[in-house]
């Protein structure tokens, strides 16, 4: 059986007597006594406190994969404003997707990759020793839909997709052409925007859940290695700024700040609440 208290006078114990069937708790110095109902209530507002700064916390996950993953093919491919991933079926590939540097381990997904993007030139700016680095945007222009990449699993389902709007890529090379390295880069800023959506199952610890969209700062970076023409020649030649038709290897790192979804919230605080009545039980 439990106890429950009276108080008699500021700070003074009265007599306890048993209760049964009722739990309750002594408050150090007297007080109002906590019944087992009232403790209840006090978990379950604390639960609810607890969902709902977890919803307003952000989780960061890290996307990534190498460069030369496919050894069959190459990652890119591109002809005048145009950038898109090699193959017409998606570019075989495995994705590493982190918690963010925190101690969950790294997990892993076979996956084809699909891009599309389109540039136009910003400017040659001289890099001393004969050398030019030509900038373009990136889905920059007001009247033109944003750039995108996914990863698709292998039964056609989207696992992980992003839109980019105002990006950047660079390239260095001679004041007619592009070297055989370049890097395609996007961050959120007050012009540019970088969006994430999982499509992938709840996995709490890497902060995704299904149907999220990333919330915060996000950025994706690509790089182009290995770069060549039609030929197989290094490098691509340019005509007014735009290149020829060109290859390349390539790899790729993003963050993602991810919120969860207001029903993946309620049910993380359904979990906690049936905890909450076990433990009580």
């Amino acid at each position: 059986m439990g106890v429950e208290t009276s108080r008699l006078g500021r700070g003074g114990l009265g007599s306890l007597r048993s209760v049964r069937g009722k739990r309750s708790h002594v408050r150090p110095g007297g007080g109002r006594a906590l019944t087992g109902r009232s403790v209840m209530k006090t978990m379950t507002i604390g639960m609810i406190a607890l969902v709902l700064g977890a919803g307003a916390a952000q989780g960061v996950t890290t996307f990534s994969f190498a460069s030369d993953s496919d050894n069959t093919s190459f990652t890119w491919q591109g002809a005048g404003n145009t950038i898109q991933n090699a193959n017409s079926d998606g570019n075989h590939l495995t994705l590493v997707i982190d918690d963010g540097n925190g101690p969950a381990p790294a997990l892993t997904y076979d996956v084809s990759f699909f891009a599309g993007f389109s540039i136009a030139s910003t400017g040659s700016i001289p890099a001393g020793g004969g050398r030019f680095l030509h900038t373009y945007g990136v889905n920059a222009s007001a009247n033109e839909a944003a750039g995108s990449f996914e990863f698709r699993l292998a039964n056609g389902d989207t696992l992980l997709s992003a839109t980019i709007v105002a990006g950047s890529f660079s390239a260095l090379g001679t004041q007619g052409a592009w070297g055989t390295a370049a890097g395609l880069a996007a961050t959120d800023n007050a012009t540019a925007h970088v969006e994430y959506v999982w499509n992938g199952p709840d996995l709490p610890a890497y902060g995704l859940f299904h149907g999220a969209h990333s919330q915060g700062i996000d950025d994706a970076a690509f790089t182009f290695t290995f770069l060549q023409n039609a030929a197989g020649a290094p490098g691509v030649g340019l005509d007014g700024e735009v290149p020829g038709q060109w290859f390349a290897e390539g790899s790729y790192s993003g963050t993602a700040n991810f919120v969860p979804a207001p029903g993946a919230m309620a049910l993380l605080g359904l979990g906690g609440l049936a905890m909450a009545r076990r433990r009580r039980a």
